[in-house]
Parts: structure tokens; C-alpha cells; sequence
């Protein structure tokens, strides 16, 4: 085993000797400096907005005009962005009975009629693995959530 390893250190002190010359590589694709965020609902300037990497809700929000009637109460503003998200600016609701997908805490998803923690807690791993969901017919791909549940909340949840 002593002689494999000196082999393979001689080896590699032989290719680095050999070539001085290895330029680095950008992968300018895979290292995005910036992401891309539709923003919808109550707020004056609707439309795309390009943010710095990792930027949170709360870092988006300083550039929108949000309306009279947005409920902000609703909002986590420490969601973390992904890029081609849609932030919906949820109106407020004297009875807002929807549970918005995109923001809501454990507590609140196991509000939702036919959702309790487990599947509250799949919906939030979701999110945070593949960024906000896009439409409510998403929760489909969410662990526990079949064809049926998603007719039975679907008048109970919004983004």
C-alpha cells in the first residue's frame, strides 16, 4: 500500500510539473450573479424584477409600491428567492380564509381542512427546495398531496 501511494504522489507531482499552464474555468452559467422574480397582485409596478442571488423577500419588497389593500401580514419576508419565482401580493381580506402556500408557517398550512403537520411540513420543504410554488395545482408535487386533496383544499389555499 506504501508504494501505491508514493506512485500516485509521484504521478501527481509529475502532472503538475508538466503543466504550468492550466488556465481556471468560469462556468458563467452555473455561477448567476443575479435571478430573475415576476411579482403580481397589489402593488403599483407590477412585473419582472432582477435581484442579486439569495435575496429574500424582504430585499424585493423595497422596490415594489405596494398598495392600500395589500395584506402584508401575509408575507414572510425572509423567504429566500429563487430565480423565475412569481410573488403574488395577496389583497386584503376582512375574512381571508386562504392560506397562502408560498408564505405560510407549519401552523398555519395545518389550519387548512385535510392537512395536518406531515404534509404541512412536506409543502414547506417543497418550497424551500424548489422555490415558491407557481400556481396552486403545484401542491400536486408535494409528498401526501394526491388529485383528491387538492380538490378538497383548493378552495382553502392561495399563493
Amino acid at each position: 500500500m506504501n508504494n501505491i501511494v508514493r506512485c500516485l504522489l509521484l504521478f501527481l507531482l509529475f502532472v503538475g510539473v508538466m503543466s504550468p499552464h492550466i488556465e481556471s474555468v468560469e462556468l458563467p452559467a452555473i455561477a448567476t450573479k443575479e435571478i430573475t422574480v415576476e411579482v403580481k397582485g397589489e402593488v403599483e409596478n407590477p412585473g419582472l424584477f432582477t435581484l442579486p442571488v439569495y435575496s429574500t423577500l424582504n430585499d424585493l419588497l423595497e422596490q415594489l409600491v405596494i398598495t392600500e389593500q395589500a395584506d402584508m401580514d401575509r408575507l414572510n419576508g425572509t423567504t429566500v428567492l429563487k430565480n423565475n419565482d412569481v410573488v403574488v401580493i395577496p389583497r386584503y381580506e376582512e375574512k381571508n380564509l386562504k392560506v397562502s402556500i408560498n408564505f405560510a408557517s407549519l401552523e398555519e398550512l395545518c389550519e387548512i381542512p385535510h392537512i395536518g403537520p406531515v404534509t404541512a411540513g412536506n409543502i414547506i420543504a417543497w418550497r424551500e427546495e424548489n422555490g415558491l410554488f407557481q400556481t396552486v395545482d403545484d401542491l400536486i408535487k408535494v409528498k401526501g398531496i394526491g388529485e383528491k386533496t387538492l380538490e378538497k383544499i383548493r378552495e382553502y389555499v392561495s399563493l
